[in-house]
C-alpha cells in the first residue's frame, strides 16, 4: 500500500463501500471452478513467487516497487502459463472484459467472510498485508451474512440477468434492509427492481381487467417479458389456454409409475433443436393444485423428429398437476403455450392379469412403490360395458399382490383395481383404476379319489371315483414336487403329454414299455380346461431283455442279460425239488461276478426280473445262495406290492408302507404302488449228455486192436426231450495230423439223428473196417437245432487218434 493511503479518511472508509454481493452472473460456475483449483479466494491463483496482490484501489500484481494491473491479457497470459487453473483464469477474464469494475468486488466479497470468520494467515495468502489490515477494520462496519442470506447474495447477479425479478425481490428480502442499504450497488438494484416490479404489476393488472382472452395473453405476457418467473402471469396464460372439454390438447402427458411423460409437437420453423437462431427455447412448467408456485421442469437436448418429449421424474403423488410448455426467446416467454389436461398423480397398478378356474377368478397385479393399499372390485359383465352390480370387493394391503374371488357362476366379470395413496395434506387419493374383464367358463369335476392296483400277471390298473362321462387324462409332471394340488384349474395346454401307456377305468391291465417311476395324476379334461385330481405314486422296473441260460459242468447256469436300466437290482428264480428258489444280485455284484445258479441237472425254468427299490429285500438276498424256504404258490407271484388309493378319504391298511416317499402336494399316495413286471423266461432243458466209446476186437494170430464199432450212450434225457443229431467224423491219410474241425471237415463215419438217439439210451453202429486203418483222427459233433441242449462227452483221445 502507498505511503499515507487512508491517512486523512481513517482506516474504515480508505476502502470505500464493501460489497455485499458479487452481482456476477457467473457467481456460481466460478465458485465450482475456484474449488476445483483449491483457493479459498482467487486472489491466490493470480500471484506468483515473490508477488503480492493489492485491491485498494484497484487489482495489481505487486513485486518489491514495481506494480502490474490485472487486466483481461494478463488474466489470460496467467492461463497460459498454468493449464491446471486455466479454467478460473478464462472466467475472470471474461469478467473483467465485461466490466473491470466487477473483479474487485468479487475479490472484496470473498475475502470479508474469511476476516470476519477469523481467517489464518494461509486463508489469506497472496494478498497485500498491508491492506489486509486495513480491510480487517473495514469488515467490522459491514453487517455477517449467514448461510442463507450469502446464498441468496451469490444468487442475485444470476437472477437478475434471467429476469427473474421476482426471486430477486425474495433474495433481497433475505438479505435484509440493514444489508441493502449497507452497499451502495444493492440500493441501487433495489431501486431498479421497484421500478420493474411495479411496471410487471400493472401488466397484471390490465391483463385481469381484460375482457377478452386475446387481450389478456398479451398483458400477461407483458409481465413475463419484464419478470420471467412471475407466477401470477405463468398461472394466468395456462388458465387462458388450458384445452376446452372435448378438444384435444397438443400437450400430451401420461403417467407411468411415478413419472410423467410428456410430449408436443415440434414449433414450425424451430426444428429439431430445443434452441433455435435468436435464443429461442422453451420452458417446461408444472402447475399444482393447492400450491402458488409453479415449478420449472428440467428439459434436456431434444432429439430428432416432429414431436419434443420430456420426462418430469418427482411429481408429487396424491396431487393434481396441469404442465405448459412456454417458447422462450433470451430465456423469456414470448409466445402462449401448450397446455395438457390436468393429471392425478396417482400410479394405478401394472401387468393386471386375471384368468378363471374353477367358479373362481385369481387376479394378479405389480403395485407401484410406496403404495400402501389396493382395492380390488369384482362387477357382473365386461369391461367394455358400464360397470355392473358389485359382485365382491377386496382390499389389499401392501403385501398382497394377488386375491383369488371364489364361488362364481359362469359368466363375463370385469375386475376394477385402484390404488390409494395419500396426498401431501393426509387425504386418500384414489387412482383411476386399471379395468380387465374375464369370463368364469364351465370347469370339469375333479376326481373323488384315485385307485392304481397292480395285476399279479404284471401290469397296473388305474381306476377311481368321478362324475361319470368326463375325460379322464393320466399324466405326470416331470418334476413331481411341481404336481399341482388337487382341485387346481389348469388350460390344457398346460398339461403334460398323456402317458401313451396308461388307461384309466379299464380292465385291461397296462405298463410301460420302459422304466417308470414318478407321481401320476388323475386329470378331468372338459374343453380347453381340465381339473388336477389326486395322484398316485407308481413304480414300474425296466424290464429284462436277451436273457440267455448257459450250463456248466458242475450243475451250475449262467445268466446272461442286457441289464435294466436304472435298476439297483435283479431277482432270480426257479425251481428245483419241488421247491421254490430265489436270488437277488446288484447291479455292481452282476458286473463283477455274473450271476450263477445252482439249478442241477435236471430241466428247470428260470423267471429273471429287475427289483423296485421300494420292495423289501427281506427273503431274496444279495448273494449268491439262493433263499431257503420261499415255497408256495405266492413266493415268485410277479405282482403289486400293494395298491395306491390317493384321495380325500384314502386311509387304512395300505395306505402307507415302505418305500413311500414324501407326496408332491395335497394329493400325492402316501405310499408307492410297485407294479413287478411279468418276468422274463428261459425253459433250461435238462443236463443231457451223449457220450460215445469205440467198440473194439482182436484179429488174428497178433490179437492186434481194431475199432469195430462206435456205442453212442444218452444220459439225462426227458421223454419226449427232442435230442440232437450225432455226426462222428474221420480224417485219415495225409489230413490224419489233426483231428476234424467242424462236422463237414472230413469223411462222416456215423450219423445217428434225435430220434434214433431218442429210440434207446444205448446205440451202436459198426464201422467198415477200410475206413480205419492207420494213420487217422476221429472226432464227434452234436448238430441239429437241438444241438445246444445237449453236452457231448468223448473218450480218451489215444483212442481216436491212431498214427
Amino acid at each position: 500500500m502507498r505511503r499515507g493511503f487512508g491517512e486523512r479518511s481513517g482506516l474504515p472508509r480508505a476502502l470505500g463501500p464493501l460489497p455485499l454481493a458479487p452481482l456476477v452472473p457467473e457467481y456460481d460456475e466460478l465458485m465450482s471452478r475456484q474449488m476445483a483449483a483449491g483457493v479459498d479466494h482467487f486472489g491466490e491463483a493470480l500471484v506468483g513467487s515473490g508477488e503480492s496482490l493489492s485491491f485498494v484501489d484497484g487489482l495489481f500484481l505487486c513485486a518489491g516497487s514495481r506494480r502490474r494491473h490485472v487486466d483481461a491479457a494478463r488474466l489470460r497470459a496467467l492461463a497460459a502459463a498454468d493449464p491446471s487453473r486455466a479454467p478460473l483464469l478464462e472466467l475472470l477474464a471474461d469478467v473483467q472484459e465485461r466490466d473491470p469494475a466487477l473483479l474487485r468486488r468479487v475479490l472484496l466479497h470473498q475475502l470479508i467472510p474469511l476476516l470476519q470468520g477469523g481467517g489464518s494467515r494461509a486463508s489469506l495468502a497472496g494478498v497485500e498485508p498491508s491492506e489486509t489490515a486495513v480491510l480487517a477494520q473495514a469488515v467490522r462496519t459491514v453487517p455477517v451474512l449467514d448461510a442463507r442470506q450469502r446464498k441468496a447474495a451469490d444468487a442475485l447477479g444470476r437472477l437478475w440477468r434471467q429476469r427473474r425479478l421476482r426471486a430477486v425481490g425474495r433474495a433481497l428480502d433475505t438479505l435484509g434492509t440493514t444489508a441493502v442499504q449497507a452497499d451502495p450497488a444493492l440500493t441501487t438494484l433495489a431501486a431498479r427492481l421497484a421500478l420493474r416490479l411495479d411496471r410487471c404489476d400493472r401488466s397484471l393488472a390490465a391483463a385481469r381487467a381484460a375482457r377478452d382472452p386475446h387481450t389478456a395473453g398479451r398483458h400477461y405476457l407483458d409481465a413475463l417479458g419484464t419478470a420471467a418467473d412471475d407466477d401470477t402471469a405463468t398461472r394466468g396464460l395456462i388458465m387462458l389456454e388450458r384445452p376446452r372439454p372435448r378438444e384435444d390438447a397438443l400437450l400430451s402427458v401420461r403417467l407411468t409409475g411415478d413419472r410423467v411423460l410428456l410430449s408436443w409437437p415440434v414449433p414450425d420453423g424451430a426444428g429439431s433443436g430445443g434452441t433455435g437462431s435468436g435464443g429461442t427455447g422453451r420452458r417446461l412448467v408444472r402447475l399444482t393444485r393447492g400450491t402458488d408456485r409453479p415449478a420449472i421442469v428440467p428439459l434436456s437436448a431434444p432429439g430428432p423428429g416432429s414431436r419434443e418429449t420430456a420426462v418430469d421424474p418427482d411429481p408429487l403423488r396424491g396431487t393434481l398437476v396441469r404442465y405448459a410448455v412456454f417458447p422462450t426467446r433470451d430465456g423469456v416467454p414470448d409466445t402462449l403455450p401448450l397446455v395438457s389436461r390436468p393429471l392425478l398423480i396417482a400410479p394405478d397398478v401394472e401387468d393386471l392379469a386375471v384368468t378363471d378356474g374353477p367358479a373362481r377368478l385369481t387376479v394378479r397385479w405389480t403395485r407401484p412403490p410406496r403404495t400402501g393399499r389396493v382395492t380390488v372390485t369384482l362387477h357382473a359383465g365386461t369391461a367394455s360395458a358400464p360397470p355392473g352390480d358389485v359382485v365382491a370387493r377386496h382390499g389389499a394391503d401392501a403385501r398382497t399382490d394377488t386375491h383369488a374371488f371364489t364361488g362364481l357362476a359362469p359368466g363375463p366379470y370385469s375386475v376394477r383395481v385402484v390404488c390409494h395413496h395419500p396426498s401431501p395434506r393426509g387425504e386418500d387419493v384414489e387412482s383411476a383404476g386399471v379395468r380387465a374383464s374375464a369370463t368364469v367358463h364351465p370347469w370339469p369335476e375333479a376326481l373323488a379319489s384315485l385307485t392304481a392296483e397292480a395285476d399279479p400277471e404284471g401290469g397296473v390298473r388305474f381306476t377311481g371315483r368321478g362324475p361319470a362321462g368326463t375325460e379322464v387324462r393320466l399324466v405326470a409332471w416331470a418334476d413331481p414336487a411341481g404336481t399341482p394340488p388337487p382341485g387346481t384349474g389348469l388350460r390344457t395346454d398346460a398339461l403334460p403329454a398323456p402317458l401313451p401307456w396308461a388307461a384309466y377305468g379299464t380292465d385291461r391291465p397296462v405298463e410301460p414299455p420302459s422304466a417308470f417311476s414318478g407321481l401320476v395324476a388323475g386329470v378331468t379334461v372338459l374343453g380347453e380346461r381340465a381339473v388336477v385330481g389326486p395322484s398316485v405314486r407308481l413304480d414300474v422296473p425296466a424290464p429284462v431283455t436277451g436273457l440267455r441260460a448257459l450250463r456248466e459242468s458242475d450243475g451250475h447256469v449262467r445268466l446272461v442279460f442286457d441289464w435294466p436300466a436304472d435298476a439297483g437290482s435283479v431277482e432270480a428264480s426257479w425251481e428245483r425239488r419241488g421247491v421254490r428258489e430265489r436270488v437277488r444280485v446288484s447291479r455292481s455284484r452282476f458286473l463283477r461276478e455274473g450271476l450263477r445258479l445252482p439249478v442241477g441237472p435236471s430241466a428247470a425254468r428260470i423267471d429273471v426280473r429287475a427289483a423296485s427299490r421300494h420292495e423289501p429285500t427281506a427273503g431274496a438276498p444279495e448273494t449268491g445262495a439262493p433263499e431257503a424256504g420261499a415255497s408256495g404258490p405266492g413266493a415268485s407271484r410277479p405282482g403289486a406290492s400293494g395298491s395306491g388309493v390317493s384321495g380325500p378319504g384314502a386311509s387304512g391298511p395300505g395306505a402307507s408302507g415302505p418305500g413311500a416317499g414324501a407326496g408332491a402336494g395335497a394329493g400325492a399316495a402316501s405310499r408307492t404302488v410297485v407294479v413287478r413286471r411279468a418276468p422274463a423266461s428261459v425253459v433250461l432243458p435238462g443236463d443231457v449228455v451223449v457220450s460215445y466209446r469205440l467198440v473194439v476186437r482182436r484179429r488174428g494170430l497178433t490179437r492186434k486192436v481194431v475199432s469195430a464199432g462206435v456205442e453212442v450212450t444218452v444220459a439225462g434225457a426227458d421223454p419226449g426231450c427232442p435230442l440232437p443229431d450225432f455226426v462222428l467224423v474221420r480224417r485219415g491219410g495225409d489230413t490224419a495230423s489233426a483231428r476234424p474241425r467242424h462236422r463237414d471237415d472230413g469223411d462222416v463215419l456215423v450219423r445217428l439223428t434225435g430220434a434214433d438217439l431218442a429210440a434207446s439210451p444205448h446205440t451202436t453202429r459198426e464201422l467198415s473196417p477200410g475206413l480205419l486203418r492207420p494213420p487217422y483222427a476221429l472226432r464227434a459233433f452234436l448238430a441239429g437245432e437241438h444241438a445246444a441242449s445237449a453236452r457231448l462227452e468223448e473218450p480218451a483221445l489215444s483212442t481216436l487218434v491212431v498214427r
